[in-house]
């Protein structure tokens, strides 16, 4: 994956705002025009009134008083809903993760390290480097103790601090994965408006009208967070179905299944809604996915620590308490800490 993962500008902040509610107040306006203008859907709108100010009378000549009374209707009621309806998906904010993900880079990249000249490990942090310091300094013991130290104490605290760089890097990448989501979801909310106003301006008076196709998210998060190896090494699991265009806050191209076309412009208006519903279930189900990998994650290190500690032995987010840490100065000197 990419560095970072940077909301689009037109997808961020108050632009976004904007455009939503901007384009929604024009899909409005064009619901109302056509209701009015296009013949179908004026008639439709015309039986509806009449249904419902005439329940018991059939359809007779309509005074012009109580036509304009349709319209003035249409203009102050039909479409009322819209904006509000849009307005819901002005949140959450793709960028209200980014303390998260900074913070969890700047843990990454203190457990973190390189190799030096003889091959060893050496941190980036100045205090987990010590590790080091001090195994050169047990060079100058020797014997039983020397040896259980190093293979058992600092051996295993060297793998455990890589691990936790592993650690932050996936939880790091899963939120990524997450923000990148929520960018796609503001960038269906764009398209369906876009389209939307595209298939209510077809209408004119046209009985077999355009299709106008939308489609909504596609799948972010797969597989497993995180998964721990025996031998003491964190791998990171497949939380990302993207590559290159991460940077971008960009994904797959999602089909183009949900026709928002119809005969008139009430028709139009179900389909919308229709779409926004689906769009708000296939937000849940990605938030769902989003939700089993972190759980995914918290139960791998809550398992395997609590392994650990539990049979105070070493594994690959535990170090087992050596009993030389609370031994008295005579069990050091007369054998008693000697492994069997």
């Amino acid at each position: 994956m990419t560095d970072t993962v940077t909301t689009p500008a037109e997808l961020s902040g108050g632009s976004y705002e904007s455009t939503v509610r901007t384009k929604a107040e024009q899909l409005k306006q064009e619901l109302i025009r056509q209701t009015l203008d296009d013949v179908e859907s004026w008639r439709k709108a015309v039986d509806v009134q009449w249904a419902r100010d005439h329940p018991e009378s059939p359809m007779s000549p309509i005074p012009p008083e109580e036509i304009e009374g349709y319209r003035q209707n249409v203009r102050n009621e039909y479409y009322e809903w819209v904006v509000p309806a849009f307005e819901r998906h002005l949140m959450p904010d793709p960028d209200a993760i980014n303390p998260m993900i900074d913070g969890l880079r700047t843990i990454e990249s203190t457990f973190q390290g390189s190799q030096d000249g003889a091959g060893n490990f050496v941190p980036a942090s100045a205090a987990l480097s010590r590790i080091n310091d001090v195994r050169s300094d047990l060079n100058h013991w020797e014997g039983d103790l020397q040896v259980n130290f190093i293979d058992n104490f600092l051996t295993p605290l060297q793998n455990v601090s890589v691990n936790q760089a592993a650690v932050a890097k996936v939880v790091r990448e899963q939120l990524e994965c997450s923000k990148v989501m929520y960018i796609r979801y503001r960038k269906a909310v764009v398209e369906l408006l876009d389209q939307s106003i595209a298939a209510v301006r077809e209408l004119n008076n046209s009985k077999d009208p355009k299709a106008h196709t939308w489609g909504t998210l596609v799948g972010i998060a797969v597989g497993t967070g995180l998964t721990l190896a025996t031998g003491g090494v964190a791998v990171a699991g497949a939380v990302l179905i993207i590559g290159s265009t991460m940077a971008q806050g960009l994904v797959p191209t999602p089909p183009q299944t949900n026709d928002l076309s119809a005969p008139t412009a009430q028709e139009v208006a179900v389909n919308i809604s229709d779409a926004l519903s689906k769009l708000s279930g296939d937000v849940f189900e990605e938030e769902r996915k989003v939700r089993d990998a972190f759980s995914n994650i918290c139960e791998t290190i809550a398992t395997s620590r609590a392994a650990s500690i539990r049979s105070n032995t070493s594994g690959p987010l535990a170090v087992a308490t050596p009993a030389v840490s609370s031994a008295r100065p005579s069990e050091i000197t007369d054998g008693s800490l000697r492994p069997s």
